[in-house]
């Protein structure tokens, strides 16, 4: 059986009722299907501008509205030096739609920068954390998997001259530095989309060059109170202790693993031998270590083990366990 998706059981009842209306009003067959068809292109359009931002909308609709009364101004002034019967005077039309689509571009990207106007959003939407991105952390990418993951909606500043380093690094030679440049590259553009469907925005702002650009960036992350995301510790300390909210790029990794829990039964491959001979080491997925007594001789074996012992320290955690009996719980963890 097929599930529709929520919303959509109204949708499908008011296309039939428009084929239906105009089947009966006319009597005609063919008028009722294109009821149908205008009802599945009306439910087409209120699916997608439902899904615009209630700011953008705004802007958009008043931006097309003085684009089209502007252009009809312009019409009328043209009209006094083109006669009736000239060829142009049917294109004049045309001029009001360009203007709208115009004044509407401008309206929503100056608009929603210069933040003209405020709409609160219900209750359970977007939230904004205004966020800036210096170089490390624009090299390091996770900012732009914490987006997409709704962790840090936006909007985004990045500072001109990370471009503008990331510029060089592509022109140069060194292929590391070219390496560190694409990642850089990839991650904004993911970045610009990943805000753009939340309806944030990524800015690049010009806060100069050198020693002087990091006293500017934190003068302005005080007054505008925006958060750091930075992998540069010095930066980082810093910000600190000026009393600017600093994400660490080292914590988040830590800050996002699996807990294991003493008592936990998991499955691990055993991948060399632990300080002892009857201690195997292995790792979760995510890079946590596993010490596993009496499994000394079951390197290069995957083991079903029960956790016994956690041990969280600021280099991360570490699992002491030892080889599960047969028929233990079921794992659960990779």
């Amino acid at each position: 059986m097929v599930k529709l998706k929520k919303g959509w059981e109204v949708r499908i009842l008011f296309i039939l009722a428009l084929g239906l209306a105009g089947t009966l009003a006319s009597g005609d067959l063919i008028v009722g299907f294109i009821g149908l068809g205008i009802g599945i292109v009306a439910a087409i359009l209120e699916k997608l501008i439902v899904q615009v931002s209630a700011d953008k909308l705004v802007y958009s609709v008043t931006g097309s509205t003085v684009g089209l009364v502007v252009g009809i101004l312009f019409i009328l002034i043209l009209k006094i030096g083109i006669s009736g019967d000239s060829p142009w005077s049917d294109l004049l039309v045309l001029i009001p739609v360009a203007f709208a689509y115009v004044f509407a571009v401008v309206a929503v990207n100056k608009g929603r920068k210069l933040q003209l106007i405020s709409i609160e959003e219900e209750i359970g939407q977007q939230w904004n954390m205004p966020v800036l991105v210096d170089l490390s952390a624009s090299v390091d990418g996770r900012v732009a998997d914490l987006s997409l993951a709704g962790l840090l909606p936006g909007p985004f500043t990045i500072p001109l001259s990370v471009k503008n380093s990331v510029d060089e690094m592509q022109k140069g030679r060194n292929i590391v530095k070219r390496g560190r440049a694409r990642r850089a590259t990839e991650t904004i553009q993911r970045l610009e989309e990943a805000v753009g469907k939340s309806g944030g925005l990524v800015e690049f702002r010009d806060f100069g060059e050198g020693e002087r650009e990091k006293h500017r960036i934190l003068a302005w992350l005080r007054k505008e109170k925006v958060c750091l995301l930075t992998g540069d510790t010095d930066m980082a300390d810093t910000a600190e202790r000026e009393g600017i909210r600093v994400i660490r790029l080292s914590e988040v990794g830590p800050a996002s693993r699996e807990v294991v829990l003493p008592g936990d039964s998991f499955v691990v491959r055993i991948q060399k031998k632990g300080r002892t001979a009857s201690q195997g080491v292995g790792f979760l997925s995510d890079g946590t270590m596993v010490v596993v007594d009496e499994a000394g001789e079951l390197v290069g074996k995957e083991t079903q083990v029960t956790a016994h012992t956690t041990f969280r320290a600021k280099g991360g955690t570490m699992v002491f366990g030892k080889v599960a009996s047969e028929g233990s719980g079921d794992s659960d963890h990779d």
